[in-house]
């Protein structure tokens, strides 16, 4: 049983761990490519660098009428598509709370997903000394619930907000704004989750300190 659930812990941690770089992989990205092209402006002739918005859509129709065409390069072909995500540029620069979200939503979510790390590894660890029905893993389970949904809160805040201010910059005919891919409910269900079971095993620990006091 015990190797059980080092096994499906161990997995959940990878998975933490793996979202924790992918959301660190986005940022170093975006500041190297960045930085690498503010360098070369001057040396190379390059096409102009914008600022930009990701922004999902949903076609009102699939019809001919709101189909964009692309070319295949393999055969020349042309194909109609109905593009479901775009990157657009910004009206000039981009909204300086965009730019603030953005930065706070990193250095956030970086602390949170530390944070999640943390507990995470204390409650396994205490689990495995048998300390199980305690205070202390409580409060373990407690503080990656709520850090999940501070974090899932925030991303989509940032993204809402984005997608918010691209609407507002850009309108494609036959397209409607899809805000559903802005919300990050997996990182709210995991945390509220969390919560569930830390009320759980406070139920528990009370029952074993009144069994206790009965004997």
């Amino acid at each position: 049983m015990k190797k059980k659930l080092n096994m499906f812990c161990a997995l959940i941690f990878v998975v933490l761990v793996c979202d924790i770089l992918l959301t660190l992989n986005v940022m170093f990205t975006g500041a190297l490519s960045g930085y690498n092209t503010a360098k070369k402006m001057e040396d190379t002739e390059r096409g102009s660098s914008y600022d930009y918005y990701t922004i999902a859509l949903l076609p009102t129709e699939l019809t001919d009428r709101n189909a964009k065409t692309i070319v295949d390069e393999t055969t020349g072909k042309k194909h109609n598509v109905w593009p479901t995500q775009l990157i657009v540029p910004a009206n000039g620069k981009a909204d300086t709370t965009s730019k603030v979200f953005a930065v706070v939503e990193g250095v956030v979510s970086l602390t949170l997903g530390v944070t999640v790390l943390v507990s995470f590894f204390c409650f396994v660890r205490n689990v495995n000394r048998r300390e199980i029905f305690t205070n202390k893993n409580t409060k373990h389970l407690r503080r990656i619930g709520w850090s999940m949904i501070a974090t899932g809160i925030i991303v989509t805040a940032n993204y809402c907000y984005d997608t918010y201010v691209a609407q507002r910059q850009f309108d494609l005919a036959g397209y409607i704004v899809d805000y559903s891919d802005s919300v990050y409910l997996d990182f709210i269900l995991f945390g509220l989750f969390s919560l569930v079971m830390a009320e759980a095993f406070a139920i528990g620990l009370k029952m074993k300190e009144e069994q206790e006091l009965t004997i």
